[in-house]
């Protein structure tokens, strides 16, 4: 059966990336992000790894995350990394790729004239860009719009 890793930061990240449960929800799966009271909540009943927060300009936890990701892509062994961002999504998307574990990163539906930071950072190693609005896909070549999706 397909294993999704669903990474992303808490807040609006992870309200987007839940909502896209018709998708996720009918594979094997599990969770990376931060233990705040919203995600708490919301992955109350799903199996989660709390990474490292603070994300921004915190070299300190950059590692630690990297290394976070690399204990749990190698016990966990996704066919699939999904993330809607942000800085928790990089280290995964970065040894995902090493590993030649397909990534795809969606970007938020607010993004309209540019890539999100999160989204700059994992061009480089996500298989597929989905973007929500046709004028950003036409910008970046390796973005895709498929419609707007959240």
């Amino acid at each position: 059966m397909t294993k999704i890793a669903l990474v992303c930061s808490s807040g609006g990240h992870l309200f987007q990336l839940f909502s896209l449960r018709d998708f996720w929800g009918k594979y094997d799966h599990f969770w990376v992000s931060f233990d705040t009271q919203d995600a708490q909540y919301l992955l109350a009943d799903e199996t989660v790894v709390w990474a490292h927060y603070p994300t921004n300009r915190n070299i300190k936890n950059l590692m630690r995350n990297i290394v976070l990701a690399g204990r749990v892509l190698r016990r966990e062994r996704p066919d699939m990394i999904v993330s809607t961002g942000a800085g928790v999504s990089v280290p995964f998307f970065l040894l995902g790729r090493l590993m030649g574990i397909p990534t795809v990163y969606v970007e938020s539906i607010t993004r309209s004239e540019q890539l999100s930071m999160s989204a700059r950072l994992n061009y480089f190693f996500a298989k597929k860009l989905l973007v929500q609005w046709p004028e950003l896909a036409e910008k970046y070549a390796k973005a895709e719009f498929q419609g707007q999706i959240i």
